[in-house]
């Protein structure tokens, strides 16, 4: 695509963005037919459905086959700044949080999870896996791996519901972990992801991993999510700090 026809698919964007909002259209309200909507923005039909598919891999519209376009749901939006902790944030939110169990068991660690353990291969961990939902809605599916020597007797805890891991670990073990290192791609669901997620295989995806880190530096908890990108946004809020000027002259 030409530099010039994305500057005119995101103008595009922008103006069924506003006739979105200026028409207070809801989740499920069925915006112009093409037809319409380029009549109305003067605009190339090929470039009009360029923006609209767009528009669509981001979550922000859906279309149905010989009915039309429709506005999609509201997607949760994470504030990566705020709390680590899953529960905690939705919570504070004014939101239901909740969890279906899918597996937890004591497993051999693979080469993977005993690196950023910092752990001989093959320790004792814990495999937790749960689909994460708010207000009833299957948002994702998280698995974390934990050392069993330092959290013993975890499984006896009931994780299926609104349970959370990171207040267990705090007031159980007196493990409060304060940190995550997190690496984020986009990803496609498989089958039986997109079935325990009720969605459709192949939508968009986040793909999360991550490692929780203890007050004293420890790696506590390896984890692996993905999170629906039709229903979740995660937004950063980057400040750059000022470069001093120290008034010395460096050797160039």
């Amino acid at each position: 695509m030409s530099k010039y026809a994305q500057l005119v698919s995101d103008k595009l964007r922008e103006n069924i963005e506003e006739y979105i909002g200026v028409n207070q259209l809801q989740a499920g309200d069925k915006l112009p037919s093409e037809r319409s909507l380029a009549q109305m923005f003067q605009a190339n039909r090929i470039t009009l459905r360029r923006a609209l598919q767009q528009m669509a891999g981001e979550g922000q519209i859906y279309s149905i086959p010989g009915q039309g376009t429709y506005v999609a749901c509201e997607k949760f939006c994470e504030n990566a700044d705020g709390s680590i902790s899953f529960s905690s944030s939705w919570n504070q939110a004014g939101h239901r949080v909740s969890s279906k169990l899918i597996h937890f068991a004591v497993a051999d660690s693979n080469l993977k999870t005993s690196q950023l353990l910092g752990v001989p291969l093959g320790s004792r961990v814990y495999e937790l896996r749960r689909i994460r939902l708010i207000d009833d809605i299957p948002i994702s599916i998280e698995t974390s791996y934990l050392l069993e020597e330092m959290c013993p007797g975890l499984n006896r805890f009931d994780f299926r519901r609104s349970r959370g891991l990171y207040q267990t670990l705090k007031e159980e073990y007196g493990i409060e972990i304060v940190q995550q290192q997190q690496n984020i791609r986009a990803t496609k669901l498989r089958e039986e992801e997109a079935d325990l997620l009720c969605s459709d295989p192949g939508a968009s995806a986040f793909y999360v991993s991550a490692v929780g880190i203890a007050k004293d530096g420890k790696s506590i908890e390896r984890s692996l999510s993905v999170t629906r990108a039709d229903r979740y946004a995660i937004s950063y809020h980057v400040k750059i700090n000022p470069v001093k000027n120290t008034g010395s002259i460096q050797p160039g």
